[in-house]
């Protein structure tokens, strides 16, 4: 099951993220835009996979800033879900998303920005990245055929896209944030998705480091990148300032880059699903990596080091590190 990055075979990409409980997100988002620029693959959309509209409207911002803001938004369309969580996201919506400001921010319900997205794709012409939780990609597996397609929503990804590269669970086993906020949508999806999954786990993205340097507050105040790195950051004790570990963007460098100088991949297998802690913890959302032919999962490797890395991010993050007012 090798893998065929955007370097070498151009594919469309569909971004799903749950942007606001960690500013990574937004350094992941620098990031695929860099690269769909330098390699010429078109970015079909982003989906904001949890309800707060805070983070749409941070997506349309970023896009707006990054000179990309025609690429369609969704966002998960039941409420409740991850909303709470603003240590930028309300920030950067009222100071940088004029849609946002003036009423007119446009997005579609998840299902029916996948399905449409999807149904106008050219089949096996899509790679999902995936640097949130499951529930949107869940939704779309089990939906049924609409006005978009008379397929269902597994035979629809099973025709339109390649791939599912996703940052989450662990190395070979553990319990992993955007796999126990939902746990019943992340088994469905490793379970039951039609095409090979390639993952980054939590602990080959934490050791890497990157971000933004104090120096660049004087100039970089008006980029909503650098703040959302900053106010994530700022006052907390677990974190260096405007510094963070670089789970999501390994995800989405691997996309891009594939096997080879940075990356490598384990053999095939599957996931298991149990339960870490019966005492502590009600679900088996935690996972285990057991290696089996007929699988269609494979975890990144790492094949150089964590520095060398973080400044292969940090320079394609920094191509937009120039005034708002010039970017418009």
């Amino acid at each position: 099951m090798p893998f065929e990055c955007l370097k070498t075979t151009p594919r469309s990409v569909i971004l799903d993220t749950d942007i606001g409980p960690d500013c990574d997100d937004v350094g992941a988002i620098a990031l695929l835009l860099s690269y769909a620029e330098d390699l010429q693959f078109p970015v079909a959309g982003i989906c904001n996979c949890t309800s707060n509209i805070h983070g749409t409207a941070t997506l349309d911002a970023l896009l707006s800033y990054c000179g990309h803001g025609e690429i369609p938004l969704g966002m998960y369309s039941k409420s409740g879900f991850m909303e709470k969580h603003e240590k930028y996201n309300r920030y950067i919506a009222e100071h940088f998303s004029d849609k946002f400001q003036s009423g007119a921010l446009q997005y579609l319900p998840h299902v029916a920005f996948y399905r449409s997205l999807l149904a106008k794709a050219e089949d096996r012409g899509v790679i999902l990245v995936t640097i949130g939780m499951f529930n949107c990609l869940s939704d779309l597996l089990n939906s049924p055929p609409d006005e978009y397609s008379q397929l269902s929503g597994r035979d629809l990804v099973a025709k339109k896209v390649y791939a599912l590269v996703s940052m989450a669970a662990g190395f070979p086993e553990g319990r992993e944030f955007n796999v126990f906020c939902d746990g019943a949508a992340a088994k469905n999806v490793f379970e039951n998705c039609p095409v090979p999954i390639f993952l980054s786990d939590y602990v080959l993205g934490k050791s890497i480091v990157s971000g933004f340097s104090e120096e660049m507050e004087q100039t970089q105040e008006s980029n909503p990148i650098f703040k959302s790195y900053q106010l994530y950051t700022k006052d907390n004790p677990h974190k260096e300032n405007y510094k963070n570990p670089s789970y999501d963007l390994t995800a989405v460098q691997f996309a891009c880059e594939g096997e080879g100088d940075i990356y490598g991949l384990t053999n095939t297998g599957r996931l298991e699903f149990y339960n870490a802690d019966p005492q502590k913890y009600p679900n088996a959302d935690a996972t285990r990596f057991v290696e089996d032919a007929e699988g269609n999962i494979r975890f990144l490797t790492k094949n150089i080091d964590d520095a060398s890395i973080a400044k292969m991010l940090e320079e394609r993050v920094y191509r937009f590190n120039i005034n708002f007012e010039n970017r418009n």
